[in-house]
């Protein structure tokens, strides 16, 4: 739970510091544009060589490796200077990367019996995170005297998850977390070559898209509305912060076969409804686009259970997840770059938004293809 609760808040909290930090340290709009989008591709480029590490090394071990990067990479954030913030990303998100990969197996290696329940439990953690940096890093940054600083302040819960995973993880469950309990390895270009693994592959991708493009850009999209800087944070963190009684009753509702579209279905038709109210309204009711977009958001867990639950083998889920996550992440890296590009060429947010709108349709008709697959 620790862990989870690190996955989301120096992503939040740098999103509500963007104009503050670039206005602190004068770097210009490519960089601007490539800061929402480094996570994601630092996702994107650690994550397919998790199954490798982790074969080497085992599941625990690599966590804790990732956990120290992390750390290290807050920390080195604490430098005000824009080397410093964007090496500290790589760094840090690199970290993330391997986390992100690794919980759907360490769940699926010691918890057989309740992915979905503990899968819904962590994706809440990190809903509540991602709320938390979203709300309180711009008042934080203010007490620490600058944004740079308010950004290393969250290496603090990174450290604390580190020391307590040195502490608490199981060294003699190793072997059978860091693939499968004979040690074999599977490559995620195995999983490449099904249907399945085609269609969550594709399904993470959209959905990782959307969800940081959105965390990425709508507080500066809000404030281009006129909106104070500390309204468009919790804005930000109304979105995240309904994923946290929402994800348990999607998963629980998606617990039956025959229910897992439907769920597909409410999630995509609330993004849809999200967007298109950000698209034609944004600051007449932000706080109801807020939560529509947050109930989309919600498919980021649905995505984890299927995985989680898919695969003969912890092998076959870390196979899985290192394809969705790394390929996935790759292609969602896009969204808040384009996003960021479609601003500054047209000028404004219509042409973003609407490219916004037609990928959360396309996730719509993946996540129907989806939700028949066997898994």
């Amino acid at each position: 739970m620790l862990i989870a609760l690190n996955l989301r808040l120096s992503i939040s909290s740098a999103s509500a510091l963007l104009d503050a930090l670039q206005t602190d340290l004068g770097f210009g709009a490519a960089a601007a544009a490539a800061l929402p989008a480094l996570p994601t591709l630092s996702f994107a480029a650690a994550g397919f060589f998790t199954g490798r590490i982790t074969r080497r090394l085992g599941a625990e071990r690599t966590v804790l490796l990732a956990l120290a990067a992390l750390t290290a990479g807050l920390t080195l954030r604490g430098i005000p200077a824009t080397w410093a913030l964007l090496g500290g990303t790589v760094l840090g998100m690199s970290g993330l990367a391997l986390c992100n990969v690794l919980l759907p197996t360490l769940l699926r290696a010691h918890f057989p019996a309740r992915i979905t329940l503990l899968t819904g439990v962590y994706t809440t953690v990190m809903a509540l995170g991602s709320t938390l940096g979203a709300a309180v890093a711009i008042p934080l940054a203010a007490w620490a005297g600058s944004p740079s600083l308010g950004l290393a302040v969250w290496a603090m819960p990174a450290l604390l998850a580190t020391l307590m995973w040195a502490l608490v993880r199981a060294p003699e469950a190793r072997p059978a977390s860091s693939s499968d309990a004979n040690g074999t390895y599977i490559s995620p270009w195995t999983m490449a070559r099904t249907r399945l693994g085609a269609l969550v592959t594709t399904y993470f991708a959209l959905q990782a898209l959307n969800c940081y493009a959105i965390i990425g850009w709508l507080p500066t999209m809000l404030s281009d509305q006129g909106m104070s800087g500390g309204r468009a944070g919790g804005i930000l963190a109304v979105s995240q912060a309904v994923g946290i009684p929402a994800t348990f009753l999607v998963l629980a509702f998606a617990r039956a076969p025959d229910r897992l579209r439907h769920a597909f279905m409410a999630i995509s038709a609330a993004m849809l409804a999200g967007f298109t109210g950000l698209l034609i309204a944004p600051v007449d009711l932000p706080v109801m686009w807020a939560l529509l977009v947050g109930l989309g958001l919600c498919s980021f867990p649905l995505v984890l259970a299927v995985i989680g639950n898919s695969g003969s083998s912890p092998a076959e889920t870390t196979a899985l997840s290192s394809l969705s996550q790394s390929l996935g992440y790759l292609v969602a890296a896009l969204g808040p770059f384009a996003i960021g590009l479609l601003r500054s060429a047209s000028g404004g947010w219509t042409l973003p938004m609407a490219a916004l709108l037609v990928t959360a349709a396309a996730q719509l008709v993946i996540g129907m293809a989806l939700s028949t697959q066997r898994r």
